[in-house]
């Protein structure tokens, strides 16, 4: 079981990475190198897939209490 400061750090990850995506996916739609936005646009797949990672877990662990 996690504590309550350990659930505040994942909530506090959860948003940065929430950020990350949201930045990621605007400097892609506003750059015109096809190269830079694709390398935009795949930090930001790079980090959803961390956000639906750490959610699956996080899910999983509440399932389990």
């Amino acid at each position: 079981m996690l504590s309550s400061k350990e659930l505040m750090h994942l909530e506090d990850f959860l948003g940065m990475e929430q950020n990350c995506t949201k930045t990621m996916n605007y400097f892609a739609s506003s750059v015109q190198d096809t190269q830079t936005k694709q390398l935009f646009q795949q930090a930001s797949q790079k980090s959803q897939q961390h956000l639906q990672t750490m959610s699956k877990h996080l899910n999983a662990g509440q399932n389990l209490q």
